[in-house]
């Protein structure tokens, strides 16, 4: 039939497929674009905590380290101990005296033989005293000084310095920093001058026999220095 002759083309298949897809959603080719960009997620809390016990535990195990490595040093140190003292002790039961005694007769005899000045020594000391210092010094001008010291049987120190020297400074060394107290005693035919020190933890007898000078000095009290001075022979 004719239709004025016009005739109906039919659709474009391009336009049809065009038309239809233009409300459908994209297509799912771009997704793993889209999922390779996605950000990392952050770690699980848990996980952060299981790490914080971990360090946890592990100061804890070095904490019991250090304490079992003290208590062994501290075992050792005790076990040896006791081996020293098994060792040694059986040395100790009679320890030594600290005194070191001198025999002081051999000095005096050699000094009254050397000088022709009296040179002063005890005679008759009883039992228990122990001579501790026995020599020849040299004073400060260059004259010979005789020093003897002893130990009495109350362990205390007494002792002798004599000396033709001139040093003006010699009876207050000698006296162990004393000075005299103004009194004076006779004894054995010669004044002695009472010296003493400051804290009184010296007593002197100081006497002068022409240029001689004799310095007695002691611990003790004054009867004490006294009659040690009574034994005091020139030989």
């Amino acid at each position: 039939m004719a239709d004025n002759g016009a005739v109906t083309e039919p659709a474009a298949p391009d336009a049809v497929e065009a038309g239809a897809g233009a409300d459908e959603p994209a297509s799912s080719a771009g997704v793993p674009d889209e999922q390779a960009a996605a950000p990392t997620a952050p770690p699980r809390r848990e996980i952060a905590d299981d790490w914080d016990e971990v360090e946890a535990q592990k100061a804890e195990r070095e904490k019991k380290r250090l304490r079992q490595t003290v208590r062994d040093m501290v075992l050792s140190m005790a076990v040896v101990s006791v081996v020293v003292l098994f060792l040694v002790a059986p040395w100790n039961w009679n320890p030594p005296d600290p005194v070191k005694v001198v025999d002081w007769q051999p000095v005096v005899t050699g000094a009254r033989e050397a000088y022709d000045w009296p040179v002063l020594a005890p005679a008759g000391l009883a039992a228990g005293w122990r001579a501790t210092s026995a020599r020849i010094e040299t004073a400060g001008d260059g004259q010979p000084v005789v020093v003897v010291g002893w130990l009495t049987p109350d362990e205390e120190f007494l002792g002798i310095q004599q000396s033709l020297t001139k040093m003006t400074d010699f009876a207050r060394t000698a006296s162990v920093e004393g000075a005299a107290t103004g009194q004076t005693v006779e004894i054995g035919g010669r004044t002695w001058e009472r010296w003493q020190n400051d804290d009184e933890t010296r007593r002197s007898l100081v006497a002068r026999d022409g240029d001689v000078t004799y310095v007695v000095t002691g611990m003790g009290d004054w009867a004490s220095i006294d009659a040690f001075a009574v034994k005091l022979r020139a030989g």
